[in-house]
């Protein structure tokens, strides 16, 4: 099990899928909280960020992938980690929230 995952992060779609799976579920934890009526178009926030912070980590693979041809999935692993930070702070700053 683990070698088969060692065989495939290093693969494009592989990367790819990852990111798009921590997209998602950012987009679902950034919309669990009960947002305040005060915070107007900020409440676009959780619905837009996690899809540029995915976008900007597929470029990021792209272009390193150029250059280095393994470890690459780095870069997947720090923008998806870095994606979740956000939704979930969002979702406990506002869950707190009065």
């Amino acid at each position: 099990m683990i070698k088969k995952i060692f065989e495939n992060i290093d693969k494009t779609k592989f990367n790819i899928v990852f990111t798009l799976i921590v997209m998602i579920i950012s987009l679902i934890i950034g919309q669990l909280p009960k947002l305040p009526d005060s915070i107007g178009f900020g409440g676009f926030i959780p619905i837009i960020m996690p899809p540029i912070y995915s976008l900007i980590t597929i470029l990021f693979y792209f272009i390193l992938k150029i250059f280095f041809k393994k470890g690459v999935w780095i870069v997947t692993l720090i923008g998806a980690l870095y994606n979740l930070y956000e939704a979930f702070d969002w979702y406990f700053y506002y869950k707190n929230y009065k």
